[in-house]
């Protein structure tokens, strides 16, 4: 269902950042807009300083992906970084479970036994 952006719209969103903090899809579940919308608007808000990044939400990967925004001025809270270590860190996982599932071997032909280890912690 398809709203139209009014004033009715926008006294909502109003009284839904006057609430808690909240991110653009508690807006689109609030009001029905679209989330490209509610992105849109809350970005138009962020750039006239009516409303202010308080905190990130991470996805399933743990990226900080959703700015939680709070009604008034503020400094911005940046995204977290992993460091590279972190990074590092993931990559070996990874490599270390797809090479576990596909039953990989050494080119000498001996099964990885600390593989194994690693694997079932």
């Amino acid at each position: 269902m398809q709203h139209k952006v009014n004033q009715s719209t926008y006294a909502r969103v109003f009284k839904i950042l006057l609430d808690d903090p909240v991110t653009a899809n508690e807006i689109v579940e609030e009001t029905g807009l679209h989330l490209v919308t509610a992105q849109s608007l809350m970005r138009t808000l962020k750039r006239h300083k009516v409303v202010h990044i308080c905190a990130w939400e991470p996805d399933g990967l743990g990226r900080d992906v959703r700015p939680v925004y709070r009604l008034g001025p503020g400094k911005d809270k940046p995204r977290r970084k992993m460091t590279g270590a972190e990074r590092q860190a993931r990559c070996r996982a990874r490599k270390l479970e797809r090479e576990a599932l596909m039953g990989m071997r050494k080119p000498n032909g001996h099964s990885d036994d600390r593989l194994r280890d690693v694997l079932r912690g």
